[in-house]
């Protein structure tokens, strides 16, 4: 199977910093062709992602010229609008961290860090960009072309199939390939839950999640019972699609990640307590 190469930014006045970053990306180069642009200034990141289209960058919040921040918020009018970035500092204050996140920053490293701290950064984006075969089931032709733009915004590769009913779902599952099913809990004779509780009996593996316009408890707990790995409410986003794939994935949670739980009716009990 062919990986696309992978291109990374370092920019850090600190060639110390500089040198712990490569280090920490040079343990996967067996795995997959990986190119590095180091820069020791704002400015020169800049041009660099204006340049190509990086798909990684560690960008110091502190460097002379322009600072992270700023290199951050300038990336969407560059080749690089989709680059999974991560802010690395000694430390991070609510203003910075307000920024970061408002124009799309993933992750923080704390300064000093290590290459094994690094190299699990770089780990978690090579299995992001895997690609994940995901059946929708839903009866609305309309609500499968909407979940189907969610998840093509996703920062996940998806391999995206439809079924319209739970039977042509159970048809397609039959081949083994799915990974993940997104199926609406309002279908006409086997509702969501049925056909989870049929999936369930094919494999432990395949992550369930179940959509709808209602997140009553009862719903929910039902869904849990019957082995659903999490709870959509529509309408949800990409972002919860990314935090649904964290947990699926048991990837560390990013900085600037979406917290949200996998049933909201957990979230109801924690406040009630």
């Amino acid at each position: 199977m062919l990986h696309k190469m992978i291109r990374i930014l370092v920019a850090d006045d600190s060639g110390v910093a500089r040198e712990v970053i490569n280090n920490g990306i040079a343990v996967h180069r067996s795995k997959r062709y990986i190119e590095i642009d180091n820069v020791d200034n704002g400015r020169a990141a800049v041009e660099v992602l204006k340049k190509k289209q990086i798909d990684m960058a560690f960008i110091d919040i502190n460097m002379p010229g322009l600072n992270g921040p700023e290199v951050i918020a300038a990336m969407g009018e560059t080749k690089s609008t989709g680059c999974l970035t991560v802010a690395i500092s000694s430390d991070l204050d609510d203003r910075n961290a307000n920024t970061l996140k408002k124009f799309g920053a993933y992750h923080f490293l704390k300064k000093p860090f290590n290459q094994a701290e690094v190299s699990e950064i770089v780990s978690t984006y090579m299995t992001m960009t895997m690609t994940y075969p995901i059946l929708i089931v839903d009866d609305s032709g309309t609500m499968r072309k909407l979940t189907r733009k969610v998840l093509e915004a996703s920062r996940f590769d998806f391999e995206i199939s439809e079924a319209d009913s739970a039977p042509a779902a159970l048809r397609a599952l039959a081949s083994g390939k799915f990974r993940i099913v997104l199926t609406d809990f309002h279908m006409p004779d086997v509702d969501g839950i049925e056909l989870a509780g049929s999936i369930r009996d094919l494999s432990s593996k395949i992550g369930i999640y179940m959509m709808s316009t209602n997140d009553t408890t009862y719903l929910e707990r039902s869904a849990a019972f019957v082995g659903i790995n999490g709870f959509l409410k529509k309408p949800f986003t990409a972002q919860d699609i990314d935090t649904l794939m964290h947990k699926f994935l048991e990837l560390d949670t990013p900085k600037f990640g979406k917290v949200r739980d996998m049933f909201s009716f957990m979230e109801r009990e924690r406040k009630a307590s």
